[in-house]
């Protein structure tokens, strides 16, 4: 038997060489068969080269019961878009970061904060980022995203996890 050392598993190797020769055996009797070429012939030939393909992509361990890529595409679906939601939250905290940063730094007169050394407009980025991240946090579209992020990366880490 081989040993994978890099990735930690010593049936690796022998697994995707087992693997690789199977679709090999089936690509040569595609080829040695009678069946008529066309586009469908192709699309067999070449579906167990894409789903290995798509394997290679798929996060170890995700999906260990039933189907593994149809249950592993739907949580890192999920995560991804519960990610991408969530960070559009964030980025509307940061730009509203920026404007209040800039709000306060166009002030003139007594109101306006004393800006004299780097440590006091650090000070005020930072109150102006909390100030943008208390209003966010409050909003129930934050709370959403924020638990829809938390369910979908529990769905996620539930496919690590070994039976």
């Amino acid at each position: 038997m081989f040993k994978d050392v890099p990735f930690g598993d010593p049936g690796l190797l022998q697994r995707t060489l087992t693997e690789q020769a199977k679709d090999l055996a089936s690509l040569a009797a595609a080829f040695g068969s009678t069946v008529p070429a066309g586009q469908a012939n192709l699309e067999a030939l070449a579906k167990p080269f894409i789903e290995r393909y798509q394997q290679l992509f798929l996060p170890r361990g995700l999906g260990a019961t039933g189907d593994p890529t149809a249950q592993a595409s739907a949580a890192l679906l999920r995560y991804q878009q519960a990610m991408e939601r969530f960070a559009k939250q964030a980025n509307a905290i940061a730009v509203n970061a920026g404007e209040r940063l800039a709000a306060a730094l166009a002030q003139t007169g007594p109101e306006a904060p004393p800006i004299t050394t780097l440590r006091e407009l650090h000070s005020l980025w930072i109150e102006c980022g909390d100030a943008a991240y208390a209003a966010a946090a409050h909003r129930e579209e934050f709370a959403d995203s924020q638990a829809e992020l938390l369910a979908a990366f529990i769905e996620l880490r539930a496919g690590f996890a070994t039976p």
